[in-house]
Formats: structure tokens, sequence, C-alpha cells
């Protein structure tokens, strides 16, 4: 039984980015972002909006929230989010 020598000529890639729109609470400003995870749309967000601190990210279009990489994952590219820091809620 012969041994396999696998090679890597290039690091793994990361997922490609997939571009959302992002609103804030009042929906006075929106901007798109283009992130891989929940991870990076949230960092994304917090300096896009030039906030500190924790954030809830909601499906704009019904108040969702979005706390999972699973569900991230599973919603379409342009899904709009809406940011809501400490103490806003989502609003229809």
């Amino acid at each position: 039984v012969g041994a396999v020598t696998k090679q890597t000529l290039f690091p793994p890639l990361m997922p490609a980015g997939r571009p959302f729109r992002v609103s804030n609470a009042s929906r006075s400003s929106r901007k798109g972002i283009v992130a891989s995870s929940l991870q990076e749309l949230i960092s994304k967000t917090l300096e896009a909006f030039l906030i500190s601190g924790i954030v809830t990210l909601v499906l704009e279009e019904d108040g969702t929230v979005v706390d999972t990489e699973e569900f991230f994952r599973s919603l379409d590219d342009n899904t709009h989010f809406m940011v809501l820091e400490k103490g806003q809620k989502w609003t229809q």
C-alpha cells in the first residue's frame, strides 16, 4: 500500500462575500455590505454605521433576529437587515 502525499498549492479559500443591505432602526440610513459570515457582517455593520457596543441584526421585513451562522447562510443575497442598538426595537 503506497502513501499518498497531498500538497496544497493555495491556502483554503474563504467563502465568497455576499451582498447585503443594512439599515438603521429609523431606516434613515442604508448601507450595502459584502460579507461571508454573520460575524463579518456584524463587524462591517458596526464600522459602517459608526456603532460601538452590542447590536442585534434582524430581518428588516419582519424583525426576525439573525443570531446563528446557519440561519445567516440560509438567507438570500441582498437580504435587507436592520441593525438595532441596545434599547431599540424593530417597527414595521
